[in-house]
């Protein structure tokens, strides 16, 4: 099995992987999968297997660039029907108490030689290092991009 999970990840190297649309269009082939079950329907069998073919040519795809940017299409349209709410790590309450209220967040210091930004889009930090000069950011948390001078 180890032997397997090596090649795959060889194989994976400059793919594009798994992205919030494709976990979109996995979640709807799963409900339509439930709705098939008792509901008999050659259309929706056909639409799942669709779905999934989507998936997993969009995972497997070099073209990262046109991935990401039907990714952020998704991202957008998303966030109009949630209100801006719903990104990966945006709707997280990392640290509750418990009892309905959020701790505050403890001030983060950088690693020597870096500086902290946080990202315009899911608030999230990321550390960039000092001296680059003006550099576009891809936050790793969301995928969005901005451009900072460090």
């Amino acid at each position: 099995m180890n032997g397997f999970r090596k090649w795959f990840a060889r194989y994976m190297i400059g793919r594009y992987g798994n992205d919030e649309l494709n976990r979109f269009l996995l979640i709807v082939s799963a409900i339509l999968i439930v709705i098939g079950i008792f509901v008999p329907r050659h259309i929706l069998n056909l639409a799942v297997v669709i779905l999934l073919i989507i998936v997993y040519c969009r995972m497997f795809s070099r073209n990262i660039g046109k991935r990401q940017q039907e990714n952020m299409k998704y991202m957008v349209l998303k966030a109009r029907f949630t209100g801006g709410r719903g990104s990966s790590a945006a709707g997280r309450n990392y640290g509750s108490t418990g009892a309905g209220g959020a701790r505050p967040r403890r001030k983060q210091k950088p690693a020597p030689g870096k500086r902290i930004f946080i990202c315009p889009n899911c608030k999230g930090s990321l550390q960039v290092p000092v001296g680059a000069g003006r550099i576009r950011i891809r936050c790793p948390h969301c995928g969005s991009e901005f451009e900072e001078t460090v």
